[in-house]
């Protein structure tokens, strides 16, 4: 049997007339609400990498690619780590450590707990922060002088305005050198810190004040220690790949975490969009069921075309490829169909924006989509096999029952 024979016939037998017009109708019927989900699922894959990308953009000025922290407790030495070797690894563009820990902050008689950011000198190369200032400059030290840099959720609280740029904010924490149960009025310290900037990412973060790392180290009494250390992947290298080689050099009692490993948001997102795309593929192969009736109508229809066949010597297997064909080339058409659509949809999103966001809150007034080709292969792939599933059960027991096709 010719391969190409059966779709021969089962495209001659989609586009001529039906006996009954209603199949006609039921086929268009058919193709427009198998072709609905499919749309519907490349829009939503589309929207979850939207603001997976908006979150990404978001969280980039906060989470450095790779985090080295100690596997126990808050903080390490520094010198118990070979940073030159770290500096020096493969796929390592800048690394910087960070020193954070709680601490009050005072201004003007009012007060306000935030998170005292120490970071080195190449902090600014790891993490764009100093993208997101608004007022002022990102600058915690210029030779011997030292400043902070303050969110604006900690200026609001602090009383400070875009003018406040300049004034001096007062950060306590306790001294863990001279802490007293008896006189705990002497157990902390106090630094008082002109204020250079300030920036604004989200609420979520708009409580940490960056100093320099000796600064939060002498406020801390911390001296030679660090939180973290925080490292820039260069473009075009694997992550992954760049941690594992900061492992090894880290040896064992430190931890090495990837952006994604060290922020759940994103596996969260991650869980979140295959979630949606296993709830979308179940939606489709519902959808896809409508294809039945059709085809079993088509079958009867076709009945006799078929007996015709099967007396110029036509096999049964081949009657059966025939309709399989005829159900495939449905789905086919419906499949162009949904896929011109979602993706259609889609772009007009990205370059037009027909969804607007009605609010302030937010940093985008469009809602994101982004369009990969990957879930576009990936939805065709899914539909198409669970249509062809579909279609041979339902010719399969089509045949069964009728034995004289």
């Amino acid at each position: 049997m010719v391969r190409w024979l059966p779709y021969f016939i089962a495209g001659r037998y989609l586009r001529s007339r039906k006996s009954h017009s209603v199949i006609n109708i039921i086929s268009g019927v058919s193709v427009a609400a198998m072709a609905t989900p499919v749309a519907a699922m490349v829009i939503l894959l589309s929207v979850f990498n939207g603001l997976e990308g908006m979150v990404r953009s978001l969280y980039a000025a906060v989470d450095a690619d790779i985090t080295v922290r100690a596997a126990e407790g808050t903080t390490f030495e520094l010198a118990r780590v070979d940073t030159a070797a770290m500096r020096s690894a493969a796929g390592v563009e800048a690394l910087a450590p960070v020193l954070e820990q709680g601490a009050m902050a005072e201004a003007a008689g009012r007060r306000t707990i935030v998170r005292l950011r120490g970071i080195g000198e190449e902090y600014g190369r790891v993490v764009p922060v100093a993208q997101t200032v608004y007022n002022g400059t990102f600058t915690v030290a210029v030779g011997e002088d030292r400043s902070a840099v303050v969110g604006h959720r900690t200026a609001q609280e602090l009383g400070m305005s875009r003018q406040s740029a300049g004034d001096t904010v007062a950060f306590y924490a306790i001294n863990r050198a001279r802490i007293s149960s008896l006189l705990p009025v002497g157990g902390y310290t106090r630094r008082a810190l002109p204020v250079a900037g300030f920036y604004s990412i989200d609420d979520e973060n708009g409580d940490v004040a960056f100093v320099s790392m000796d600064e939060a180290q002498r406020i801390f009494n911390y001296a030679g220690r660090a939180s973290a250390l925080v490292a820039k992947v260069a473009d075009g290298t694997d992550a992954d790949g760049v941690a594992a080689r900061l492992q090894e050099i880290a040896g064992g009692g430190m931890e090495v975490l990837t952006r994604e490993r060290s922020n759940s948001i994103y596996r969260l997102m991650a869980l979140e969009k295959w979630g949606v795309f296993a709830v979308a593929l179940l939606v489709l192969a519902v959808a896809s069921l409508t294809v039945v009736g059709t085809i079993v109508m088509i079958m009867i229809d076709k009945r006799d075309d078929a007996a015709t066949l099967r007396t110029m010597g036509a096999s049964r297997a081949m009657v059966r490829a025939i309709f399989v064909g005829e159900g495939n080339l449905l789905a086919a058409v419906s499949l162009v169909l949904g896929l011109v659509l979602g993706v259609g949809l889609t772009l007009l999103q990205q370059t037009v924006g027909l969804v607007r966001l009605q609010t302030a809150t937010l940093m985008v007034d469009v809602y994101p989509v982004e369009l990969h080709a990957a879930d576009v292969v990936l939805t065709a792939v899914a539909y198409a096999a669970v249509a062809h599933v579909v279609t041979r059960l339902t010719v399969g027991a089509m045949l069964k029952e009728n034995t004289t096709i």
